[in-house]
């Protein structure tokens, strides 16, 4: 069986740093039909950040900024906001390291 894995991505905030700027003002300025699991970001400063699987035999690691040398060194990895038709092999070590919910049968 294939499996289509869909690597997640999450909304943060850019410019709302504690030091004055044009941007931090703009950070909390909700946007009608913003939700944090949606296509529309929740406020008006929000860019998606995708969420990395790192697969180094049977240990997944999440990483939100991996760096080439970790992923140089893992045995294969699924970068994040992408999505990836995966083997059974590769998906039931995902299953057993409790990603299965971003798993779909193709």
């Amino acid at each position: 069986m294939t499996y289509k894995l869909t690597t997640p991505y999450e909304w943060q905030t850019w410019g709302a740093s504690p030091r004055t700027s044009n941007y931090a003002r703009l950070s909390q300025k909700p946007i009608t039909g913003g939700t944090l699991t949606g296509s529309i970001a929740p406020f008006l400063t929000d860019v998606p950040r995708g969420q990395t699987l790192i697969v180094n035999g049977t240990t997944v690691t999440l990483a939100q900024f991996p760096n080439q040398d970790d992923l140089a060194a893992a045995s294969y990895y699924f970068l994040g906001g992408h999505e990836y038709t995966i083997s059974d092999s590769q998906a039931t070590v995902l299953i057993n390291a409790g990603y299965g919910s971003w798993l779909t049968n193709i």
